[in-house]
């Protein structure tokens, strides 16, 4: 009897250090691979952990490193990089940024470095107004929170690879919290899409039909026998094409979007193009009236094309958007006056 009561003693006093050494463990895990014990958002208050987590390729501790960095004289001017960390073998510390600032209204179809070209990005419209690609995307604030010097947006850098349709969620949820916090948050929240129209393959341009428009002008000197374009033409109020290393044009009716270039600085009237009266940014960069609905022309010049400048056969640049407004904008509605 004295045996076995010692033995139960001697068992009891090996687990209960070994119980203690496991809930430490599972503890320690807990804390620093997930999310359990954390907090349920960050920067600020403007991004929900469990949506940033979703964005990353694997689940880790959500935190924001250096905080919120933002500017007092606009509360929807600020910045966030956000962390998803682990301590388990193999894993590697992930960061997406998020930030938010007001731009000139057709930032997306501008090409400074900073904007992927519109025909590589899915947009959407509806409960909201965006773009997404394979590792950035932007959604618009309501137009309550434009102000005199823009638009506001909301855009984000996630890993490359991440889902597209949970980095809009998150985008959206974000571009809420932010709208709220600035006191210029709509009627209703802003609602992200459950699906996302695909991306388009490069294909090689077809001689007379450039961006599958029919009389659309190449944008440049020699043939296109062997340049690749991407065009951006699902049902969308939003159409854009890329001619490899020529030029990118976009077009689009989206009516938050052309709201936002239409009350953006330094909007004003423009040269008449295509017969048409124009009011824009400069005289590739304009809006038309088309059948009634304000309509957004861009088109931006490539490497290949401005080196050709002044060789026989490269069109005039003037010439160039003449013809693509004339020929795209009849897809569109637009007959010239």
């Amino acid at each position: 009897m004295t045996d076995t009561s010692g033995r139960a003693r001697l068992g009891r006093k090996i687990i209960a250090p070994v119980l203690a050494v496991a809930v430490l463990a599972v503890g320690a895990h807990l804390w620093l691979n997930t999310n359990l014990f954390g907090g349920n958002d960050v920067c600020g208050g403007l991004v929900s952990t469990d949506p940033a987590d979703a964005v990353f390729s694997k689940s880790g501790r959500i935190s924001d490193r250096d905080g919120l960095d933002d500017r007092p004289s606009d509360r929807l001017a600020f910045t966030c990089t956000v962390e998803s960390s682990s301590f388990l073998l193999g894993s590697n510390t992930e960061h997406l940024t998020i930030s938010g600032s007001r731009e000139r209204g057709d930032f997306p179809f501008t090409d400074n470095g900073r904007w992927p070209s519109p025909a590589t990005m899915s947009f959407f419209s509806g409960g909201v107004t965006g773009a997404v690609g394979s590792d950035h995307g932007w959604v618009l604030l309501p137009d309550s929170c434009t102000t005199a010097d823009g638009p506001a947006i909301v855009e984000g850098y996630a890993p490359e690879g991440s889902d597209p349709v949970k980095f809009t969620r998150l985008l959206t949820e974000v571009a809420n919290s932010a709208a709220e916090r600035a006191d210029c948050a709509a009627e209703q929240p802003l609602t992200a899409p459950d699906n996302l129209a695909a991306v388009p393959e490069a294909r090689q341009v077809k001689d007379g039909v450039v961006c599958g428009l029919t009389g659309m002008e190449f944008p440049g000197p020699e043939g296109p026998t062997k340049v690749r374009e991407m065009v951006q033409d699902h049902t969308n109020p939003t159409w854009s094409c890329e001619v490899t290393g020529h030029a990118t044009y976009a077009v689009t009716q989206e009516p938050q979007i052309v709201a936002g270039i239409r009350s953006s600085p330094e909007y004003k009237e423009q040269p008449r193009v295509a017969g048409h009266q124009v009011s824009g940014f400069d005289p590739r960069h304009v809006v038309a009236d088309c059948a009634g609905t304000p309509t957004y022309f861009s088109m931006e010049l490539g490497q290949d094309y401005t080196s050709a400048i002044g060789e026989s056969g490269t069109p005039r640049t003037k010439d160039l958007f003449e013809n693509f407004v004339d020929v795209a904008g009849k897809r569109f509605g637009c007959n010239a006056q």
